[in-house]
């Protein structure tokens, strides 16, 4: 994971890419498709390249659509390249997702070229998004600048939630007794209470504002889930669908502590699971210079995944929601 910072604090940002193996090519312009594969390629760099991308043609709502990309030289002579590769996904109800927009805003190492030798094959990452719209999906894969032909993905799900407090029930539970005192009961009602550190030497819990909003996606359900400290803090703005406090936290006016945390879970009749979150939070300085402890929820168990000197401010965006216990630092 990857952090962006205000002032003495770093934060997590997780790139959902994995390396992944070689495959054959296709033919260029073409997209193919098995029972479960959907392969798309074309002819970059002054054709003398092919980049494949490839792609289960089924995905479950909650889990990650991943696109495989390779490149083949198809010359008798090395090629030298910045390699770039992303993805546009379209949902059926016209939402549209472009793998680069989380990074717009997170600095990192400049590219540097590759070459390719004669006639081999490279890997590039897998590029993943999580699945949290009604398909079919309509992914254009993107690769060195060059736009492939559209492939097509099935969405799935084993079913829908019962209804709007099963849901809101499946959220909490998933939770790893984040909410167990801050516990929203019914869809779109926020609830008054106490956040707690999730293990650990006893901290000084956060009085908070928690809501959960369900929306209808046929087949599942998308939870909103909204933690707020002080309760009633202001101009808090979820912009989708990248769940990013907006612009650029949303918290420009507002004096330190404050912490607002914002996830979202794909919830079905078995289970609820988290696909992506924001953190945004500010600390007062403290005179004994105390350090906020941070923890992420992966899966449902939350791990301790970061220390602050008190006086920071910044955010988090990822998978799984982050909290920061603001509340050790002095007033």
């Amino acid at each position: 994971m990857k952090r962006f910072a205000g002032v003495g604090l770093l934060v997590t940002f997780a790139v959902a890419l994995a390396a992944w193996s070689g495959s054959p090519g296709a033919n260029a312009g073409e997209t193919h498709s098995t029972a479960t594969i959907s392969r798309s390629s074309g002819l970059i760099l002054h054709r003398r390249v092919r980049c494949t991308a490839t792609v289960s043609s089924e995905v479950q709502a909650g889990q990650d659509v991943s696109v495989k990309f390779t490149l083949r030289n198809l010359t008798k002579r090395p090629v030298t390249a910045y390699l770039a590769a992303w993805l546009v996904v379209k949902a059926a109800d016209g939402t549209t997702y472009d793998t680069r927009v989380p990074l717009e805003n997170f600095s990192g190492p400049a590219p540097f070229p590759t070459k390719l030798r004669p006639r081999a094959t490279r890997s590039l990452r897998r590029v993943a998004v999580p699945v949290r719209w009604k398909g079919p999906l309509q992914i254009t894969p993107r690769c060195v600048r060059k736009s492939l032909r559209p492939l097509q993905v099935a969405v799935s799900s084993p079913g829908p939630p019962a209804d709007g407090s099963t849901a809101v029930s499946e959220v909490v539970a998933a939770a790893g007794h984040l909410l167990d005192h801050c516990r929203p009961q019914t869809p779109g009602v926020p609830v008054a209470g106490l956040i707690y550190a999730p293990d650990g030497p006893p901290l000084p819990p956060m009085s908070a504002q928690c809501s959960v909003s369900i929306t209808s996606e046929g087949s599942f359900s998308v939870a909103q889930v909204l933690v707020l400290s002080p309760p009633g803090l202001q101009g808090v703005t979820v912009q989708q669908p990248y769940e990013f406090f907006g612009p650029p936290y949303g918290f420009d006016s507002t004096p330190p502590p404050y912490e607002a945390i914002a996830w979202e879970d794909v919830v079905t009749q078995d289970s609820a699971v988290s696909v992506v979150a924001s953190l945004a939070d500010a600390s007062n300085v403290s005179p004994t210079s105390q350090m906020a402890p941070s923890w992420t929820l992966e899966g449902t168990t939350w791990v301790l995944t970061e220390k602050a000197l008190c006086g920071f401010h910044g955010g988090a965006w990822g998978p799984g929601p982050t909290v920061e216990f603001v509340s050790v630092c002095s007033s």
